[in-house]
């Protein structure tokens, strides 16, 4: 039978050992940027990345990707079905760990903007980036904030919205795509169901549309990256996964 690896005790400790290890290099690293006013420098994409790598079933992600761009499968599929049941589990039952990772997704989304340094790494941690966040906003369950959501696995019962007043009290959006303090990103991974997940040129990603939206945010951010020649192939493989994202709502719609 295949295993699912989060409910295996030694995986998500080992898992969680790693996190921590790379929060520590994490930690230093901002104190570097500190001491620089500010200025991010290239290891911090490395350590984004790496937790985007270690949080996400990221093989699996641009399978499925790479299937509904040039295949487009059937709802018959076979391969297709099992992947989407593998990305869904991800995105619901290991919610938190996959809410981490949309955070440095975005985070690394922030750091090519503003401080990219033209490295022949950043078109395909841009590219895995994006795919981690539309995977999560296509899964995940779609919120609207202040506790209103819809949910999207119609096996997980619905939140009554008045279940717990204190939620007001609450955050109700995460900027993903900009720099937060520790106890908000604690929160959003706790909490973040509830929350809207929003990010630059896409709004909200755990919208109806928002995984449509930020294929397209992420290959406007390759575009800024065109110096390296895999950044291009890169482009059409988004362009593609697209196209396939708009037809596939369109046939939602008739």
């Amino acid at each position: 039978m295949p295993v699912w690896l989060p409910d295996v005790p030694t995986y998500s400790k080992w898992r969680n050992s790693a996190c921590d290890c790379l929060d520590i290099l994490h930690w230093h690293a901002n104190s570097v940027i500190g001491a620089a006013s500010g200025m991010e420098h290239p290891t911090i994409l490395h350590l984004h990345l790496a937790r985007v790598i270690l949080l996400t079933p990221f093989r699996k992600i641009v399978q499925l990707a790479e299937l509904m761009a040039y295949e487009r499968p059937s709802g018959n599929d076979a391969k297709a079905a099992s992947l989407t049941k593998d990305i869904q589990r991800w995105a619901i039952e290991d919610q938190y760990k996959a809410r981490l990772a949309t955070i440095h997704a975005g985070a690394l989304f922030w750091h090519v903007r503003r401080y990219s340094v033209d490295a022949f790494y950043e078109p395909s941690s841009v590219f895995l980036a994006t795919l981690a966040l539309w995977a999560y906003g296509r899964f995940a369950t779609h919120t609207t904030g202040s506790n209103n959501q819809t949910n999207t696995n119609p096996e997980e019962p619905s939140r009554d919205p008045d279940e717990d007043g204190a939620d007001s009290l609450f955050p109700t959006s995460m900027q993903l795509d900009r720099p937060a303090d520790d106890e908000l990103v604690q929160l959003f991974v706790k909490r973040g169901v509830t929350m809207k997940a929003n990010i630059m040129g896409v709004g909200n990603l755990c919208s109806r549309n928002g995984h449509v939206r930020v294929l397209a945010e992420g290959r406007n951010l390759l575009l800024s990256l065109r110096k390296w020649g895999d950044a291009r192939l890169l482009i059409g493989k988004l362009d593609a996964l697209l196209e396939a994202c708009q037809v596939e709502k369109q046939n939602q719609r008739n």
